[in-house]
C-alpha cells in the first residue's frame, strides 16, 4: 500500500492527443502508466496537448519540464503534423518517446524526414496519392 500511497518520484509525461478534451479517451494508457510505476514507487503525471494541425507549438506548450511523450493511437490525419513536432521535439530534446500505433508511424515518418532527408515522407493513409496499388 505504501508504494501506492507515497511515491518516491514523480514521473511527468506529455500526453499528445486529439481526443485529450475527452476524459476517458487515453484512460487506459494513463492507468498502464499508473500501475506500471507502482512496481518502482513512482507516481506518473500524465498531462494532455491537442496536436495542432498548422504549427509545432503543441509540443512546446505540453512537454516543458516533462519527463516522457506519448503519442497514441488514433485515424485519419487531423493533428499529424502536430504529433510529428511532438516526436521531433522529443528527438531533438533526447526525451523518451512512446508512439503506440499511429504514434510510431509518426515517428517514423519524422524520422524519415528529418533524418534520412526525405522531405516528402508520408503515409499513404493521410495522403491518398501516395497508393501505389
Amino acid at each position: 500500500m505504501r508504494r501506492v500511497k507515497s511515491p518516491l518520484v514523480e514521473t511527468r509525461i506529455a500526453v499528445v492527443g486529439k481526443y485529450i478534451e475527452l476524459k476517458d479517451s487515453y484512460k487506459s494508457l494513463v492507468e498502464a502508466l499508473a500501475h506500471g510505476g507502482i512496481a518502482t514507487r513512482r507516481a506518473s503525471t500524465c498531462n494532455g496537448s491537442t496536436p495542432s494541425t498548422s504549427s509545432a507549438t503543441a509540443p512546446r506548450r505540453s512537454s516543458p519540464g516533462v519527463h516522457g511523450i506519448l503519442v497514441p493511437g488514433g485515424f485519419g490525419d487531423r493533428g499529424i503534423l502536430g504529433k510529428i513536432e511532438a516526436v521531433r521535439y522529443a528527438r531533438e530534446r533526447r526525451v523518451p518517446y512512446l508512439g503506440i500505433c499511429l504514434g510510431m508511424q509518426c515517428a517514423v515518418i519524422e524520422y524519415a524526414r528529418n533524418v534520412c532527408g526525405l522531405t516528402g515522407a508520408s503515409s499513404s493513409e493521410f495522403d491518398a496519392s501516395r497508393l501505389t496499388w
